[in-house]
């Protein structure tokens, strides 16, 4: 039994949808120049829909049980294993980062589904300019040197800034580049909408984010599959994430075996991954079952002297985090994290291919790009680098949402 409202749901409804553009075009305006807010607006805008739509529906809302527990699962059990990790000191406080960013972040996607989709068109609308205006304003950065990172620190442009501050925002206008398209193509500019990803990564690849654009290449690939057949593209990414997930210790043990770390045509930071896989592979097998602990990667690194060929010196053999999210899974979360993962992978596959058919067009290549980045760059801790992807997929259902009622 509910509780009668206090408050008009009509009223609370008109605050939430403008809440969330508002929020998309705050999060367009600093995501070129600091992406780290992603994480601040993400928990700002999702506790108040949650409390915008309690006051007006007069109940919480809570997650679809068969899409949340495979999450809460996973989070619940990665927390479990701050109790044995190898990294006490930081292991509660990531369990408490994964109950801030995914406690608010279930039910928030619970409230955003039940949001009647004619009265999300107006959001949605605000939300695809927040997306142009941060994919525009990335590629402004990209295209002319960062001008608005420098005038918002104070710098010349004779400062040479780290990678870090432009493959941040690079690998997040990824994800968002391709929520970006769907709205343009509901809109009716299916040429533009088609345009819009493969011109993005034309221009990403003059950054100096690799990852980025192999998320992007990646994507494309699974484009013209996803037109072909919808089927046959999600049964391959259920392959793809059943591989990555259940062999990941194994591949990257044979990819050292294979000499791929010394090949010439391979950038150096890739080589080095080779180096810092085959590594992390041999803890992950040493814990197969039940992993090393939470956050364990921050302590479990090590150096090694390669006496020649392309890598050679000192390289260090797990800095913070293996650049790989299954391996990271498996290395502290051990095999039963990786099943659990690969659960969660699979229900959200599934619930994509409920949605229609111009949805799963562009919804299957975010979800390649993102789990080939995943693959390859950043901690699949890091809070950012969540809260983009929370982020990617909540510009994509509200977009989807304000279509659900068209004729």
């Amino acid at each position: 039994m509910t509780t009668p409202s206090r408050f008009s749901p009509d009223a609370c409804l008109t605050w939430n949808l403008r809440l969330l553009g508002l929020w998309i075009l705050a999060m367009g305006a600093l995501l070129p120049w600091a992406p780290r807010a992603l994480q601040i607006g993400l928990f700002a805008v999702a506790l108040l829909t949650i409390v915008l739509h309690w006051a007006g529906q007069g109940r919480f809302p809570w997650p679809r049980y068969r899409l949340a527990l495979p999450m809460a699962l996973f989070f619940a059990y990665a927390c479990l294993t701050a109790v044995w990790s190898v990294n006490r000191a930081d292991a509660p406080a990531q369990a408490g980062q994964f109950l801030l960013v995914y406690g608010v972040a279930l039910p928030f996607f619970a409230a955003l589904l039940a949001m009647p989709g004619a009265a999300v068109r107006p959001a949605a609308k605000a939300v695809l300019a927040g997306l142009a205006l941060g994919v525009g304003l990335f590629l402004v950065e990209l295209l002319l040197d960062q001008p608005i990172y420098r005038l918002t620190r104070g710098m010349d442009f004779t400062e040479v800034i780290g990678a870090n501050a432009i493959n941040r925002p690079a690998a997040v206008s990824a994800l968002l580049v391709w929520p970006l398209a769907y709205g343009v193509w509901r809109l009716g500019w299916r040429k533009l909408a088609l345009a819009l990803p493969v011109l993005f990564a034309v221009a990403v690849a003059f950054s100096s984010s690799q990852s980025a654009l192999a998320g992007m290449l990646t994507g494309l690939l699974f484009w013209p599959l996803a037109a072909i057949s919808l089927r046959a593209a999600r049964r391959l990414l259920r392959v793809a994430v059943a591989v990555a997930f259940l062999t990941m210790p194994f591949l990257a043990q044979a990819l050292q075996a294979s000499g791929l770390a010394d090949a010439p045509w391979l950038p150096f930071s890739m080589g080095h991954r080779v180096l810092i896989w085959n590594h992390v592979a041999g803890l992950a097998l040493e814990r197969p079952f039940f992993g090393w602990g939470l956050d364990a990667s921050r302590v479990l690194s090590d150096f090694a002297t390669v006496p020649g060929g392309t890598l050679r010196g000192v390289i260090e053999l797990l800095p913070l985090h293996p650049h790989n999210a299954p391996l990271q899974i498996w290395l502290e979360l051990g095999g039963i994290g990786a099943l659990l993962a690969l659960a969660m992978a699979w229900v959200l596959l599934r619930a994509i291919g409920k949605l229609d058919r111009a949805a799963q067009l562009f919804a299957y290549p975010l979800f390649a790009c993102g789990l080939f980045m995943s693959g390859t760059a950043y901690g699949a801790w890091q809070t950012w680098w969540m809260s983009g992807f929370l982020t990617a997929a909540a510009a994509f259902l509200i977009l989807w949402r304000g279509a659900s009622d068209e004729g």
